[in-house]
């Protein structure tokens, strides 16, 4: 074997040999030496640690993030601490009230039943004469009046001292324009105008201060009737009567009320003090918000926009308790009646057995419990504080069992397959309701239809809007059951909701119902103004009209106002409609 001749390296081979080893221990040094996980350098570069963990994890970093953003938003809004800390963005003189709906007119002639339109009349203008919460007439415009020929002529004498927003003051041909204009309204041009309750009426000027109305029968009512606001003549007299509703005055009303008008847009509507009443209030301005849903309002609210929202449906106002800083006024309105119109017009709502039945199947305490909207449950006509109500009727108070005892005389049994009362020929005892569509009409009416189903009847909904169950189905009077909120009054005199008279349209009769008996104390109800007569008159009223059924009484809304803690001033103790809550705000102040 051939040994391998050892080569002896050149100092330069040598050379470039040692650089090339030093090279590698220097790039390899790093590999060597581990280091050591250390915390305190994370907390050193959080910066640099949290950018590079963020941009590691998108998207899901951004969504994170994203979230986390909403949940603060949401807990700032709902935070007591922000709304106060926004509360005096409003100044001291000021106060904003939100509400959902907008304002079609602001001309008080027309009858309205917009809760927006009314409150922002009380404000704008003055009543003839004004109606406390028992009935009882107290001056306005009129400062006194006497009544003579047993009820058939009245003299009123107006008060001097009422201005117009413009300056001028109110006269007595004001007054006399605005009857007259209400008047022909109603009878000549066919518009829905307050005049409707005195269109038989005859006006006559004796002076300047004095004005005689006259009337063909005695009307305990009439006081009620003719407590409407006063127009400016000067501001409507060039515009013909059938035009009156559509003039600019209706958008931009001149009045005499507390506070006149500035400007409305679709968003607000602007009052400020008026500068020409005998009024000095702290509130100098007032703003209404307009909103187009319960959402919107609540975002409104949340964020500190407004002073006051009002409702009449709890469920849609219930975070307003998640502010300590907001006070409740609550009022159940005895003028107001939700009701259920049975048409007796139909084949199958003719017997009264059925009739009974319906209201002998729903359980209005229950329900009302249920709904959560807050109210008083109604028995019959009248509410319990009425001096006309009658404890001794035997109301249809819920009652199963005697419901199945009558439908079984009728021929009708339950299925036991099906749970519903059928006649012997198969048929599911089955009505339709109809209703006018909203959020609380929404609810209430499929609780009913839950209430009736567990008992065995059959309910169809119809849901309209405003202008189709107004000019179709109360025009046509075609339906079976009708979900109805209507407007009474503190006196018992209904008159116009059950006399055989007013049973077609435009009258309020809506279930068409007829009795003879029932005409005639009505008719005598309203022709005598001895109260203790016509009590005896409307109680046998009671008795009668509850024994046919003609409609289910469901119940009295309750109204309520939440307003800011710190506003003092507020005087419930004296309205009978939601409306009036302004009626005292002469007296209302920030504190």
């Amino acid at each position: 074997m051939k040994k391998a001749k050892k080569v002896k390296d050149s100092p330069k081979e040598s050379s470039i040999m040692k650089s090339v080893l030093e090279e590698l221990n220097v790039k390899a040094s790093p590999i060597q030496e581990k280091k050591k996980f250390d915390l305190r350098d994370i907390f050193w570069n959080y910066p640099e640690f949290l950018i590079s963990t963020y941009r590691k994890f998108i998207p899901l970093s951004y969504i994170i993030l994203f979230g986390l953003l909403v949940f603060l938003f949401v807990l700032i809004l709902n935070s007591n601490s922000f709304a106060n800390s926004l509360r005096r963005s409003n100044s001291d003189d000021t106060f904003v009230e939100g509400v959902v709906g907008g304002v079609n007119t602001l001309n008080p002639i027309f009858v309205t039943n917009n809760y927006i339109e009314r409150s922002l009349e009380s404000l704008i203008f003055e009543k003839f004469v004004n109606i406390d919460s028992n009935g009882q007439p107290y001056s306005g415009i009129a400062k006194n009046w006497e009544v003579k020929e047993n009820g058939l002529v009245y003299i009123f004498t107006i008060d001097k001292g009422h201005f117009w927003h413009d300056g001028t003051e109110v006269t007595i041909d004001d007054v006399i324009f605005t009857f007259n204009s209400a008047i022909e309204l109603s009878k000549e041009a066919g518009f829905d105008s307050v005049g409707l309750a005195f269109a038989e009426m005859e006006v006559n000027k004796i002076d300047e201060n004095t004005i005689q109305l006259k009337i063909n029968e005695a009307n305990p009512v009439f006081f009620r009737a003719i407590s409407i606001y006063i127009l400016p003549q000067k501001h409507l007299k060039d515009v013909e009567i059938n035009k009156i509703a559509f003039a600019p005055f209706s958008k931009a009303p001149i009045g005499s009320g507390k506070y006149s008008f500035v400007k409305m847009d679709t968003t607000s509507v602007f009052l400020v003090d008026s500068a020409y009443d005998r009024y000095e209030p702290k509130i100098k301005n007032f703003v209404f918000k307009l909103y187009p849903d319960d959402k919107s309002l609540e975002m409104a609210f949340r964020v500190g926009r407004l002073d006051s929202i009002g409702s009449w449906d709890r469920t849609l106002s219930n975070y307003v308790k998640e502010y300590s800083n907001f006070v409740n006024y609550e009022i159940v309105i005895p003028d107001r009646e939700k009701l259920v119109f049975i048409n007796i017009r139909k084949e199958s709502l003719k017997d009264r057995n059925i009739r009974n039945s319906l209201n002998l199947l729903l359980d209005k305490e229950k329900l009302l419990d249920e709904y959560n909207i807050g109210g008083k449950v109604l028995k019959g006509p009248y509410p319990s504080s009425s001096w006309a109500f009658n404890k001794d009727v035997d109301f249809h108070d819920y009652n199963p069992s005697k419901a199945g005892e009558i439908l079984k005389s009728l021929g009708y049994s339950i299925n036991p397959n099906s749970g519903y009362f059928e006649n012997a020929q198969g048929e599911v005892l089955t009505f339709t309701m109809s209703y006018l569509s909203n959020p609380s009409n929404n609810r209430l009416v499929k609780l009913i239809v839950d209430y009736y189903k567990k008992e065995g009847i059959f309910i169809k909904l119809e849901e309209l809007d405003y202008e189709r169950i107004t000019q179709e189905l109360i025009a046509t009077r075609n339906f079976e059951l009708l979900l109805y909120e209507i407007e009474t009054s503190v006196d018992p005199d209904q008159y116009n909701l059950w006399h055989s008279l007013k049973i077609n349209y435009p009258d309020l009769n809506l279930s068409g119902y007829e009795y003879d008996r029932v005409d005639i104390l009505l008719e005598e109800g309203r022709q005598s103004l001895d109260r203790a007569v016509r009590k005896q008159k409307y109680l046998q009223f009671q008795k009668y009209l509850v024994a046919d059924s003609p409609a289910i009484f469901l119940y009295n809304p309750l109204f309520e106002y939440y307003v800011r803690e710190n506003l003092e001033g507020i005087d419930f103790s004296n309205i009978s409609h939601s409306y009036e809550r302004f009626h005292n705000i002469e007296d209302w102040y920030w504190k």
